[in-house]
């Protein structure tokens, strides 16, 4: 497979640039600035869009916007290339996320073929032609600039690529930092005796509740007992007033007999005495006890009040208000993109002086003929001074447009430091904010206070809740004792009326003067008491062992006791439903002890299989990844290192001839660390794929002297084609001095 042609209509600082390839190796040779990344970019873009792997949603990365044309809207551009002797088309563009895959032999449209978008939402014609998503063929088939700028970090971070490759075919993903961020969430769910993990924390509030829960251990038992002397109460109540009915139905035979007896004996009837005053009275001095007391008892009852934070609810929501914000800060990213037109900026610049050196160039030059004309008296010769002037007034022109693409840009850039300022700015302002509230709720960090905001407010709800419950108590209660305080007043008025009528004081005389007229007023006492006894349901046996009295003083006092263990029992309740809150919460928490605790069970079992499938891995690539390496790596130092050795703990060393011994990486020099990486990187590109993809190189030879660069370079002919970006003229050197067959293409 070869790339035949680079079509860059519009992209970067290129319009309508074409440049044709050949097989073998292709020298691309510019000096820095000139556009051989923009090119390298290129290539990218148009095999998979600049597009992160995504099927979800179109995701871009930072080149796309770094890519775009300088002075054109239009943002697109093609390629030609060759597999298995047939040329293809890939034309795309950026901007409408638009690619055309034309076969131009037979005519063949594969733009709708699926394997493009089997990694992403943007089609990727890479995955068509390599069979590779993006980041396999950019770590395998693309080669950038030297591996580090430090021979310690060059030595390491070649060894973290090689052993990342072994496991997960990228170079640049390494598996060992999931096992190990995998570690640190175990570590973080941890165990109980660590009382600052997840599962310690749990523990240790289950182990306060328990302590709390001890303390109503004994008020459920009252409680239960309560409800039993309840239960007993109520049965004992019923059976009082079935015997009472039973009394009252034998005073109400025997009422009956008297008064017909006293009918007989022609008893006359003083009228004077109503013996239904006197039971009204007994009635109403009765109730006014009844509701004295109940009075009594509502004006002494207080209900607790619960402690709620006013500021918590507010200090909460500035929290979530700030979070918010510096999120949404977040998204901007002023600085890249000042970065982006800096760059911008340094490319424009220098083509507005360059446009102004070829206008005063031209100008002169359009002055000099004119002058010179003159002098010899050939006017003839001015008539070039019109095209000297021409190109000069049309180079003017194009230093005005990119005089004031410049302004524009500069301005963009100081509207971003601007922005950028503010932002810090706001940052430092919201950091002050969080760091207030923090210090507030004694909190190390936003984690922390997350959980102690979420505690804390729900507490809050629970005693504004219950404080709204005894508020609706205390209203309800308030009413309760304006309607007793109302009945208290009407029913003094009625008893005022009967002492009134029968000119006593008080209850006790007006029964002393019934009690003196009882015989007149027999008859009269016995027709109240009747008519007053046929109002009640009258059902049942007869009974005769107690009196009315005596029942009636069991019935008050059951009725007592059965209020008292209502409000005690109505106390107990509202303690109990600490408990029952107390149990929820240790419900709650146990059930999210029960979820870490699998969480951590299939933590420990997945790093464990992990480990296992990273040994595995390692175990079918290494050996196959060593044999490439040791074959190129003895190609490229003629012999000198002519094996790589991999072992069990992931160290790597390479073995000197001249020694004979192994040594490892951090012995090495820079360069020869550069050619391991290299003939690494060839040796990934063989095994990840059987196809002969182009290889690109991007300024990858300048920390190789010229005998380095020579074994690379005949290595790398060997391959079906090779690109290489270059700014220096020792790769064209070594080639032409070796003879080696090459295209070189400058920019």
């Amino acid at each position: 497979m070869i790339i035949k042609e680079l079509g860059l209509l519009n992209f970067g600082k290129f319009e309508d640039k074409k440049i044709e390839l050949q097989e073998g190796i292709n020298l691309i040779y510019g000096r820095n600035e000139k556009g051989k990344s923009t090119i390298v970019n290129f290539i990218d873009g148009i095999f998979y869009g600049f597009s992160r792997d995504s099927l979800v949603k179109k995701v871009r990365d930072d080149l796309f916007e770094k890519s775009r044309p300088w002075n054109s809207n239009l943002y697109r551009g093609y390629i030609i290339l060759n597999d298995k002797g047939e040329d293809f088309r890939i034309s795309r563009d950026f901007d409408k996320d638009e690619c055309s895959i034309l076969n131009l032999k037979t005519a063949d449209d594969l733009s709708d073929d699926p394997r493009i978008f089997m990694y992403s939402r943007i089609p990727q014609p890479g995955v068509l032609f390599f069979d590779l998503n993006r980041k396999i063929y950019k770590s395998t088939f693309f080669i950038g600039q030297r591996l580090s700028q430090l021979d310690s970090d060059a030595s390491v971070e070649l060894q973290n690529r090689i052993n990342n490759f072994s496991v997960s075919e990228d170079e640049n993903v390494d598996l060992s930092k999931v096992i190990e961020r995998m570690k640190e969430d175990l570590y973080d769910i941890g165990t109980k005796k660590r009382k600052l993990s997840e599962i310690g924390r749990i523990n240790d509030e289950l182990e306060k509740i328990s302590k709390d829960k001890v303390n109503f251990i004994s008020l459920k038992e009252t409680y239960e007992k309560s409800i039993d002397k309840y239960k007993s109460s109520k049965d004992n109540l019923r059976d009082l007033e079935e015997k009472l009915r039973g009394r009252k139905l034998f005073e109400f035979e025997n009422l009956k007999e008297k008064l017909r007896e006293c009918h007989e004996s022609n008893s006359e009837n003083d009228e004077k005495y109503n013996f239904a005053d006197l039971e009204k009275a007994i009635e109403i001095n009765r109730s006014l006890g009844i509701y004295s007391s109940k009075l009594d008892d509502l004006l002494s009852v207080e209900r607790e009040s619960f402690d709620v934070d006013l500021d918590l609810e507010e200090d909460y929501q500035r929290f979530k208000e700030i979070n918010r914000e510096i999120q949404a800060l977040n998204e901007n990213n002023y600085s890249k993109e000042r970065e982006i037109i800096s760059w911008d900026i340094k490319n424009t610049e220098k083509e507005v002086f360059k446009y102004i050196l070829k206008f005063l160039s031209s100008f002169i030059g359009g002055l000099l003929v004119v002058l010179i004309s003159i002098y010899l008296k050939k006017y003839l010769i001015s008539t070039l001074s019109f095209i000297l002037f021409a190109y000069s007034y049309f180079r003017i022109a194009k230093y005005r447009e990119n005089k004031d693409l410049l302004n524009r840009l500069r301005n963009k850039y100081q509207n971003y430091k601007k922005k950028s300022q503010e932002k810090t700015l706001i940052k430092k302002k919201f950091d002050k904010e969080i760091d207030e509230i923090l210090i507030k709720y004694g909190a190390r960090d936003k984690k922390e206070l997350s959980e102690i905001f979420d505690s804390r407010i729900e507490e809050n709800l629970k005693n504004i809740s219950k404080n709204e419950y005894n508020r609706e108590w205390i209203e309800k209660n308030s009413l309760e004792i304006d309607d007793t305080k109302r009945s208290i007043f009407n029913l003094e008025g009625e008893l005022q009326n009967i002492f009134h009528k029968y000119e006593v004081e008080n209850i006790k005389d007006l029964k002393n003067l019934f009690y003196e007229n009882r015989d007149a007023n027999r008859i009269s006492e016995y027709k109240y008491r009747i008519k007053e006894l046929e109002k009640e349901n009258l059902t049942g046996n007869i009974y005769r062992e107690e009196s009315i009295d005596e029942i009636q003083e069991k019935i008050d006092f059951e009725k007592n006791n059965i209020l008292n263990l209502e409000g005690s029992l109505k106390t107990l309740e509202d303690s109990l439903e600490k408990l029952r809150v107390l149990e929820e919460r240790s419900f709650e928490l146990k059930e999210k002890l029960k979820e870490l605790e699998y969480k951590k069970e299939l933590l420990e079992i997945s790093i464990e299989r992990f480990e296992d499938f990273v040994k595995a891995r390692r175990v079918d690539k290494l050996p196959l990844l060593k044999k490439e390496i040791s074959i190129y790596l003895d190609a490229m130092t003629s012999g000198k290192y002519n094996e790589i050795l991999i072992d069990d703990s992931l160290g790597i060393r390479v073995y000197d001839r001249d020694i004979e011994n192994y040594v490892g990486l951090d012995s090495l020099s820079l360069g020869t660390i550069d050619q391991i990486y290299l003939a690494f990187r060839l040796s990934i590109s063989k095994i990840i794929s059987d196809k002969e993809i182009p290889i690109v190189l991007d300024s990858h030879f300048d920390s190789y002297d010229d005998f380095r660069l020579k074994e690379a370079l005949e290595i790398l002919q060997n391959n079906e084609q090779v690109l290489i970006f270059t700014s220096t003229n020792r790769e064209k050197e070594i080639l032409d001095k070796y003879s080696m067959t090459y295209k070189l293409i400058t920019i």
